[in-house]
């Protein structure tokens, strides 16, 4: 009987401190929606700021999943005061689109931290995680912008109940 351990299979600490690979794409979505509603108004760039250093600071500093939230919030804020002062909806829902995936990332990186620690080798599962996130919120981003350019005549009041009560049901699988 040998008590040797390898290191694939020593002990682990557990922190319950946030995910890294998640946190790290999670602060990298809030910087591209910064980056992008600052071309689009300078002002709302100053906005999403406080709200980067809040994603980055609730993910990596302060380890508070409030601080996270909030943030990401302050980045969607600077996402509509764009809006206010910029009329390029492609921009604006890709800022909001990278929004969403800042904050689905930022509360997956705590999921994960808390059941598994960020000393558990956890990048192959948060990497599909974040593909699958990216992918459902491009598709329902493209669907959004194939709607918006429909003329409003051409699309009528049952459809769009039909198209919201579809959307209805893809939240609530993805949530099971």
């Amino acid at each position: 009987m040998s008590f040797e351990t390898d290191d694939d299979t020593a002990a682990v600490e557990v922190t319950h401190s946030p995910a890294r690979f998640s946190s790290s794409v999670a602060v990298a979505a809030a910087l591209v929606a910064v980056v992008v509603t600052g071309l689009l108004a300078p002002v709302a760039a100053l906005v999403g700021l406080f709200g980067l250093a809040g994603v980055a600071g609730g993910l990596f500093v302060f380890e508070s999943e409030r601080l996270t939230a909030i943030g990401t919030g302050i980045v969607f804020v600077g996402v509509i005061v764009s809006g206010f002062f910029a009329d390029v909806p492609e921009f604006l829902l890709f800022a909001s689109l990278a929004t969403i995936i800042s904050f689905d990332l930022g509360s997956n990186a705590f999921s994960v931290g808390r059941q598994l620690s960020d000393q558990t080798e956890t990048q192959r599962g948060e990497s599909v995680h974040a593909a699958a996130t990216i992918f459902v919120g491009v598709v329902a981003a493209g669907l959004s912008y194939g709607i918006f350019l429909v003329p409003l005549g051409a699309l009528t009041i049952p459809a769009l109940a039909l198209l919201l009560l579809s959307a209805l049901f893809l939240i609530w699988s993805i949530r099971q």
